[in-house]
């Protein structure tokens, strides 16, 4: 409260004055009440004194303030700062309004009987004052320490997951990498023309990789292009053995979905699924509804399967959900299994940034 008030001059003028002059109604009601003898309203140089009274109480409890900050920290002693801050204030306006008056009386009011029973009064006041005073002081002080910290935990959530999601976009370039070089070894005893061939476009997708590595998402238009060229290096290992069929809407192509999505639901098909001329594995891509992207396979798992990095559904879901809040749906029959990616209007992202 105190540093509000440094900061702002014309508020600490006007509560000031506005206190002064409260304090001298405050105490004209209360000897109206012991005394019937005793006014209501007192005179206005008793209100200008009592206004001049209430700057060097603020002032002093400014200076006060400072050097309680100085010497004695919430942070690193609360208890000591909690009984100290309370003793020296409610002390200092107590002894300065009491050292005040007995000054004016002596000036002002030289030969006139100081009864003890108002001076009492009076100290009473500026006591229970007083602790008004350090009580809000102190709840300002808290409750802006409790905003930061919800600040803080709200800051250091967003960095923690910024930097999950960046671990997980991270782990796409080298699984499609090593992937990629397995197929690589094993066309390179078969065929050397189309190994070349296979590297030539592999270098073409990996630019794409590297193109939207820190994109956080990707039109659907520019990821179909992509899984044409990835579906193409497939091709040259896999021939008839296996089979795409797509069917994505117009609407839908200017949505926009996690980069390499269909990357990694194409290669997690590949790799779980029995893939061969006796048992061709088809995969079908198609817009459902205009909101969502499905990539569906018929279902012939390996008897056991080949290596795996864990990555494949898991990373689009966590990615998915750090973007725009929306799950991935998989599910799975005897016959077909299926992953259903929610597509991302433009609307939503101009309503999210």
């Amino acid at each position: 409260m105190f540093e509000y008030l440094r900061h702002n001059r014309l508020i600490f003028v006007l509560s000031t004055a506005f206190m002064g002059l409260f304090f001298q109604f405050m105490l004209d009601v209360i000897f109206s009440l012991i005394y019937r003898n005793s006014s209501v309203l007192s005179t206005w140089e008793a209100y200008s004194l009592s206004v001049v009274m209430s700057f060097i109480i603020m002032f002093g409890l400014l200076r006060l303030g400072s050097w309680i900050n100085r010497k004695y920290s919430w942070e690193t002693a609360p208890d000591s700062r909690f009984y100290i801050q309370i003793i020296l204030v409610v002390a200092f306006i107590v002894l300065t309004v009491m050292i005040l008056r007995l000054i004016i009386n002596l000036i002002f009011a030289s030969g006139v009987f100081i009864r003890l029973l108002d001076e009492a009064i009076v100290a009473v006041f500026f006591f229970l004052f007083g602790l008004l005073v350090v009580f809000l002081d102190i709840g300002i002080i808290l409750l802006n320490k409790w905003r930061f910290s919800l600040a803080e935990i709200e800051r250091f959530k967003k960095e923690n997951l910024e930097t999950q999601f960046e671990m997980l976009r991270i782990q796409v370039n080298p699984h499609f990498l090593f992937n990629s070089l397995n197929t690589l070894s094993s066309l390179i005893y078969q065929n050397q023309d189309t190994a070349a061939n296979f590297v030539r476009e592999m270098s073409s997708v990996y630019r794409y990789i590297l193109e939207k590595r820190k994109a956080e998402l990707v039109p659907l238009s520019e990821e179909m292009e992509f899984a044409d060229s990835y579906r193409y290096l497939l091709g040259l290992r896999f021939d008839q053995k296996l089979i795409f069929e797509m069917d994505v809407s117009e609407k839908c192509c200017e949505m926009f979905l996690v980069p390499l999505t269909l990357q990694l639901l194409i290669e997690n098909a590949v790799k779980h699924n029995v893939v061969s001329m006796k048992k061709p594995l088809t995969i079908r891509i198609f817009t459902e509804n205009d909101k969502r992207l499905v990539v569906q396979n018929n279902l012939q798992k390996k008897p056991v399967s080949g290596y795996s990095s864990g990555i494949g559904l898991e990373n689009i879901r966590s990615r998915l959900h750090f973007i725009s809040g929306k799950n991935l749906m998989v599910s799975e029959n005897d016959t077909e299994f299926t992953v259903k990616v929610p597509l991302i209007a433009k609307e939503e992202l101009d309503m999210k940034w």
